[in-house]
């Protein structure tokens, strides 16, 4: 690793600013776009029709004792799902909410890993990661009409099991509304505890220059990883896993981690070209800081392909039918299949050979459009596996909500970064390791 020279901050434009305003502004016409148009598209798409289905009522059910049709049924001996297989509209709500959530996650393990590592790279752009991660009490807030018995209903299947569900029966302890109330609660707690304690103690250390909070902060941090790992990893159970109650996968919260980070990092660059593009921390963050969070995308695309591709190959090989049932739903009609090889294609193959050079890194045109692109294949990551339980797979329940939901959480999404970011500096100024970052070269 080499060294640059060092850049002298005082004449570096490191605030938000007026930028404040703009951001509001676009989140706010963003916001209110996306949900005029979620109310008015889901109004003519039927999405508040609730008349017209009961997501927790199965036809079996509705059937009378000693009737043509209950003994029809048994008879036929209907299939009981773990899952819910009516669209509703907080079936995309879940979407947008998980997409705009492991975004900020990302964020958090990116200012967490920091201070375990101690690294000095990272430094320079560590208080954007700050103010990213600050926007988990946001995205609680998101999360909580879902968190109502109507929109449970509507979404997990172990909220009314069907009678005789001998799986969800045995997962009754867990699988508990008030429990999972409790352990939501749980979870956002820690993240905000987390967020909301480094992004302060960073902004205060602007202010006294006191390296003790820097020492502070890195001999918490394995503590903080420990925490995060084990609540991203029970909130990705909770929220998407368990929207079929009947499967499971040990590795399924690994996987939502792999995204989160690697979308984070594509984000993070977004953000960085963006405030470059309007005069702020124009010769601070330099390209071989871009360099590297490029590689941080890189070398994450490459381990959500592992994961993703472990999973997948340990289910096929065991070949067990509760387990291969709910990849064997996401090729039930060509659509489907269609999405999981956009998956492979557009999220592995295309970005690992996009990011490869480092020229491509280092250019704010090429790395914006494998940003952005890497943004939407985490949206449709989150689609893939929340949307197929639906018709058991053989129908593409798209609707134009499931846009427009997502413009309004962005909307939203960015009004909360801006009131993150402003009112301070946009680089932890007084870090002790701030020069290294500032002088930093790639080797």
């Amino acid at each position: 690793m080499g060294h640059r020279s060092t850049v002298d901050l005082s004449t570096e434009n490191r605030t938000l600013g007026s930028l404040s305003s703009k951001l509001i502004g676009l989140g706010a016409v963003l916001a209110v776009g996306g949900l005029v148009g979620t109310l008015a598209l889901g109004t003519l798409e039927g999405a508040f029709d609730w008349s017209g289905s009961d997501a927790a009522v199965t036809p079996h059910e509705e059937a009378t004792p000693g009737s043509d049709h209950a003994e029809s049924e048994g008879e036929h001996h209907e299939v009981i799902h773990g899952f819910v297989t009516e669209w509703s509209i907080w079936h995309p709500y879940l979407v947008s909410v998980c997409f705009f959530l492991t975004l900020t996650l990302g964020a958090l393990f990116f200012v967490l890993v920091h201070h375990v590592t101690n690294a000095s790279w990272s430094t320079v752009v560590r208080r954007i990661a700050e103010g990213v991660s600050r926007n988990v009490v946001l995205m609680a807030l998101l999360l909580v009409p879902i968190l109502f018995p109507g929109p449970m209903e509507h979404l997990y299947k172990w909220f009314q099991p069907d009678p005789g569900d001998e799986i969800i029966a045995i997962k009754a302890s867990y699988l508990d509304y008030d429990w999972f109330l409790l352990r939501l609660g749980c979870y956002f707690l820690i993240w905000t505890i987390l967020a909301w304690g480094y992004h302060r103690s960073s902004v205060a250390q602007d202010q006294d220059g006191d390296i003790n909070r820097t020492s502070r902060m890195c001999s918490v941090s394995p503590l903080g990883i420990l925490l995060f790992a084990l609540s991203i990893t029970f909130a990705a159970y909770d929220l998407l896993m368990s929207l079929d109650a009947h499967w499971f996968s040990t590795i399924f919260g690994v996987y939502i981690f792999g995204g989160s980070v690697l979308s984070f990092h594509a984000l993070l660059a977004l953000i960085v070209i963006w405030l470059q593009s309007n005069g702020r921390l124009t010769r601070a963050i330099s390209d071989e800081h871009m360099q590297d969070i490029g590689k941080m995308m890189f070398g994450f695309t490459i381990f959500w392909a592992y994961i993703a591709f472990s999973q997948y190959m340990l289910y096929w090989y065991a070949n067990i039918p509760e387990e291969t049932i709910w990849f064997l739903r996401r090729q039930g009609i060509w659509m489907w299949g269609f999405w999981g090889w956009m998956l492979i294609v557009g999220r592995f193959f295309v970005p690992f050979l996009f990011l490869m050079s480092r020229h491509i890194k280092r250019k704010r045109l090429t790395l914006t459009i494998g940003a952005l692109w890497m943004l939407a294949m985490q949206w449709a990551d989150m689609y893939y596996l929340v949307m197929p339980q639906i018709s058991d797979g053989q129908e593409f329940p798209f609707k134009m909500v499931d846009v427009t939901i997502v413009v309004f959480m962005a909307g939203v999404y960015i009004i909360g970064l801006a009131l993150s970011l402003r009112g301070h500096s946009l680089i932890a100024e007084r870090d002790p390791r701030m020069p290294e970052s500032l002088a930093f070269e790639n080797a």
